[in-house]
């Protein structure tokens, strides 16, 4: 798709103007509405004063995917509409108690998540998006809300075949994002949250194209602990835990400068921080280097975790086969304080991140689990300021421990709480 040298020229709108004097940290919160990420949290026991945007999450699509699970969805009076849960709904009717805590608070509703169905076909056709677009204009004015946050994390890629895709996702996303904006006009935010693989900006994004019809782009730039790479959200390369296949050696760095490469300037993305850790997947199930011929019959690792080490983590309420996903708060209360004192904390001076280790039946060190803390948080500021990026996005509210990371976020980007 082309558009128009008048549009293309375009300086990023919002982002540029409003918040040219300030940092940004955009907070996700989980308040429910997809099973896919995990059970809602609680609306009443957010404080907002230490960010400047919320974003609440989830509202979904109604479709009509054949693998689409939730009856709900599947209401065809409603194809290509905004879906809102029960308890999304009530939390978002809350919204204007929740501002008395920062009047100055931005709050989107956030459409879509990993796994969610829908964006393939609501982008699809001029009537399908006009579609879509209608129903997330009642949704916002309903309840007075100032934009849309749309979550399409994997255009073109479907998820490597979780959700519907196709080729011309990538040019539909294109005109689903201009014609919101019309829609919309510049009073309205229109954000997105974009994928860490490499591929993202090549391929499943036209990032020059959309850039200029955003407020600001949320980089996804964690969930790197797949493959053979042992950190969750590295800023930059570990030699004390490298990984083995080159496909799989990501670092934030690396995804920011993908996107600049891409065309995106750093004012126009917010970096993304993951409130929560990753126990690596090569500990549980065998690293594949994927460019290899032959690659699945050839593994070039082999998991580390024997029944004793996953029997600890399920003594802890996390079944590895099922979820290497550990909130940040139960990182804190649980792992940090296991009164066995089963874990111990380390820090890669390389990859500024901390992470925990357990000893093996022969006394071995295992790669445990890498997250964050306040230390990589700030950190993380720090380069944010060091490249210019408009500030932080973080995921998510609820897993944080008494606010300790987003309050770390805040007082490292200068921005003031709310009083």
């Amino acid at each position: 798709m082309k558009l128009l040298p008048l549009l293309a020229a375009l300086p990023l709108l919002c982002a540029s103007v409003v918040h040219a004097n300030s940092l940004m940290s955009v907070g996700y919160f989980n308040g429910g509405g997809d099973v896919t990420a995990g059970p809602g949290g609680d609306i009443n026991t957010l404080d907002v004063r230490q960010i400047t945007h919320l974003n609440y999450s989830f509202g979904l699509i109604y479709n009509d995917e054949k693998d689409e699970t939730n009856e709900a969805l599947k209401d065809t009076s409603r194809l290509h509409q905004i879906y809102l849960s029960p308890k999304v709904a009530s939390d978002l009717a809350l919204i204007p108690t929740l501002r008395k805590q920062n009047p100055n608070l931005k709050v989107l509703l956030s459409i879509g998540g990993w796994g969610a169905r829908g964006f393939s076909g609501a982008a699809s056709t001029p009537e399908t998006r006009a579609i879509f677009i209608r129903s997330a204009q009642a949704i916002v004015e309903k309840y007075g809300l100032d934009g849309i946050d749309l979550d399409w994390e994997f255009p073109v890629n479907g998820a490597w075949g979780l959700v519907a895709s196709k080729p011309e996702d990538r040019d539909n996303f294109t005109r689903l994002l201009q014609e919101m904006r019309n829609a919309f006009g510049q009073k309205k935010l229109v954000t997105i949250a974009v994928g860490a693989n490499a591929e993202s900006p090549k391929s499943w994004v036209d990032v020059k194209a959309i850039a200029p019809l955003l407020d600001y782009i949320n980089l996804m730039t964690y969930d790197m602990a797949y493959g053979t790479q042992y950190f969750n959200a590295n800023l930059y390369d570990s030699s004390s835990w490298p990984t083995v296949a080159a496909a799989d050696k990501y670092s934030v760095d690396f995804v920011v400068n993908n996107y600049l490469a891409a065309g995106l300037k750093p004012q126009q993305m917010n970096l993304g921080i993951g409130f929560y850790g990753r126990v690596p997947k090569r500990s549980v199930e065998p690293g594949i280097d994927w460019s290899k011929p032959d690659a699945q019959a050839n593994p070039v690792t082999k998991p580390y975790f024997g029944s004793q080490e996953i029997d600890l983590f399920k003594s802890l309420g996390y079944d590895l086969t099922k979820d290497t996903y550990v909130k940040y708060n139960d990182i804190v209360k649980v792992f940090l304080q296991d009164p066995q004192k089963r874990f111990t904390q380390h820090w890669d001076d390389e990859a500024k991140v901390p992470w925990l280790g357990i000893n093996s039946a022969d006394g071995k060190t295992l790669f445990a689990l890498s997250y964050e803390n306040p230390r990589s948080v700030a950190i993380k500021a720090d380069y944010i300021k060091a490249k210019g990026l408009a500030g932080a996005m973080f995921w998510e509210y609820g897993a944080d421990n008494n606010n300790e990371l987003a309050r770390q976020l805040a007082t490292s980007l200068g921005i003031k709480p709310a009083q």
